[in-house]
């Protein structure tokens, strides 16, 4: 005799129905694995999961790992994880900082696609169905993800923002060419796709979300070596942009880090900077390039094409040094620069 994780017996001592038995085999094999770690999260949780309960599409699990909370997140995750079936809840017994726990909600994903889905952002009617759709279509595509409308706490919209990564590009070495220039070298964006519907044999692959800040924004140029990003048309997302964001709430260079992984080393000042930052992202990049290429001609294509870019467009250097000298945005100012420019200029500091 076996057990279900929902504890429905479906052994030869017992007759079911069909369509429980199909609903069974859903909760075990979900199309789609929706993973969303929180700590702290009452504010918004009730509202970011709400949205993700109200999608057309149904066919999915959502996996909530609760960091050791203080707040009442955990009654908030028990009262939804009571009414359906879909939803998993697990509760950490301790903090393991943010980059452990978006990792974990991937290792315990059972669906071929995957979708990380921050606890203060919202889900609008038809994201699911039409990513799963666009993924469905393009068997090249690794990531599809919409247009975002970014709100503030109370939830009125500051503005669209287009995060310009659409990927249609056939090589590693062309969609990494287009990616860098987009969201790496000059740009700062919000890396919005991150939160997009991934191939989870691909996301699998990369080294996930990594021990160190903006590890978001390496992830992203991973997958582009793995395949094609889509860009839907349609405003489908919502990213909230408040004084509790971890860029807001955490000051300095060394707390956000902190606040990323609990267990982080204490850096020497010199070194714990933007700067020393963007060299471990250049670092990682020329590493992942070897790790997720099979091809050697694009190898080879690809570190030429990165070497080159870092000599000709040197402007990444005098941001970094700019932040590292304590002359970073504010988040208000990161606000309002999205409402008027589009293109919010700090750190995205892996939403993650």
């Amino acid at each position: 005799m076996r057990y279900c994780e929902s504890g429905y017996q479906v052994g030869p001592s017992k007759r079911v129905s069909t369509a429980n038995f199909v609903s069974e085999l859903k909760m075990l094999y979900p199309k789609l694995s929706i993973g969303l770690p929180v700590y702290n999260g009452e504010n918004y949780l009730a509202e970011s999961v709400q949205s993700i309960l109200d999608q057309d599409f149904e066919d999915f699990e959502l996996i909530i790992s609760d960091n050791a909370s203080t707040d009442g997140t955990g009654e908030i995750c028990q009262t939804f994880a009571a009414k359906d079936s879909r939803i998993r809840y697990i509760r950490q017994e301790s903090n393991l900082g943010a980059a452990p726990n978006y990792n974990l909600v991937v290792e315990l994903a059972r669906g071929p696609y995957f979708k990380w889905q921050a606890h203060d952002d919202n889900l609008l009617p038809g994201f699911l169905s039409h990513c799963m759709t666009a993924m469905q279509l393009d068997a090249d595509a690794v990531l599809a993800y919409p247009m975002t409308s970014v709100i503030d706490g109370s939830g009125h919209e500051i503005g669209l923002f287009d995060d310009g990564l659409d990927l249609p590009q056939n090589t590693p070495s062309a969609r990494l060419e287009a990616y860098l220039k987009q969201n790496f070298m000059r740009r700062r964006g919000l890396c919005n796709p991150i939160f997009g519907i991934i191939r989870i044999n691909k996301l699998r692959r990369t080294r996930l979300i990594q021990d160190f800040l903006a590890s978001d924004l390496i992830l992203l140029a991973h997958l582009a070596l793995l395949g094609k990003f889509i860009r839907l048309p349609e405003k489908l997302f919502e990213r909230r942009v408040h004084p509790g964001i971890s860029t807001a709430a955490q000051a300095s260079h060394a707390d956000r880090r902190r606040w990323f992984n609990t267990s982080s080393k204490q850096g020497l000042p010199l070194f714990d900077n933007e700067l020393s930052l963007r060299i471990k992202h250049i670092r990682n990049l020329f590493q992942a390039i070897d790790e997720l290429v099979d091809d050697r001609k694009e190898r080879d294509l690809c570190r030429r094409m990165l070497r080159k870019m870092l000599i000709r467009d040197p402007k990444w250097i005098y941001i970094d040094l700019k932040y590292s000298l304590g002359f970073r945005p504010s988040w208000s100012e990161s606000a309002r620069s999205i409402s008027a420019n589009n293109r919010p200029q700090p750190h995205s500091d892996g939403s993650a």
